[in-house]
């Protein structure tokens, strides 16, 4: 069954502007001259300066599919008005990136029920006591795509285009404490909570003043810093091993079967 975002994309496709027509409401919404150019490049969605008072201003084509109130927070973001505007406008492009790429990507199976820990259970308990339960984000273990972090280990990854937390199979262990797995799938959430905010120079930054406000909000936050930095070493072996068993896994399976008799 599609969800709503796939049927959003498959059934409400159209653009609601034309280049001409989106320059003219931004101009009027940022109450100044204004020189738009659409693009299509796939790292910097949104970039402007000022030359000789007219904002020139790069987007993404994405911006064709914009809806008025995400016109109107852009053009406060150009008159330099507000936070809000900025929240708008990045949810906008978080949920439309997949206007971005070229090659669309599916939800893989979502897996949450572990040997230990069970993701559905962590998740709805961070939602109701972090975000009212009005969070509405799948979740499964699995490994991340992106860059690694927290010492070369990534413990999760929240996939903007798939809107996708994954968490690493290594944490679903008996020696990782829940409130420490807890603390990674809370941060994940924050990620499609509060999205990206593009700085500048158009360059996406996530991990923000008020992203590290709203993780220290966890009441064992600092419990959990201090439990990754004792436990790191054992993590990255646990990985390895995890890692050298999917491999011997894979390489089983594409060996030819012996005759059946």
């Amino acid at each position: 069954m599609a969800s709503g975002r796939q049927l959003e994309i498959l059934f409400d496709d159209a653009p609601r502007w034309d280049p001409p027509s989106l320059e003219a409401a931004l101009a009027d919404a940022a109450g100044k001259p204004l020189r738009l150019v659409l693009t299509d490049n796939r790292s910097v969605l949104l970039s402007f300066r000022r030359e000789a008072g007219v904002v020139k201003l790069r987007l993404h084509r994405m911006f064709l599919y914009a809806p008025d109130t995400v016109v109107s927070a852009l053009g406060r973001k150009l008159r330099r008005r507000g936070r809000a505007a900025d929240g708008e406008v990045r949810r906008f492009m978080n949920a439309n990136l997949h206007r971005v790429r070229r090659t669309p990507r599916t939800m893989p199976p979502l897996v949450t029920s572990g040997r230990t820990h069970d993701l559905t259970a962590v998740y709805a308990s961070l939602n109701q006591l972090f975000f009212a339960g009005a969070l509405r984000v799948p979740i499964t273990w699995g490994r991340g795509v992106g860059r690694a972090r927290r010492g070369g280990l990534t413990f999760g990854s929240y996939d903007p285009v798939l809107a996708l937390i994954r968490i690493h199979p290594v944490l679903d262990r008996a020696d990782v404490p829940l409130y420490f797995l807890e603390s990674v799938v809370y941060h994940e959430m924050l990620h499609h909570h509060m999205g990206g905010v593009p700085d500048r120079a158009g360059r996406t930054v996530y991990h923000t003043r008020g992203f590290r406000e709203a993780e220290a909000r966890f009441p064992r936050h600092q419990d959990a810093l201090a439990w990754e930095k004792a436990n790191l070493p054992k993590l990255l072996r646990a990985s390895q091993a995890l890692d050298r068993a999917r491999k011997a896994a894979r390489i089983s399976a594409k060996r030819p079967q012996g005759p059946r008799v």
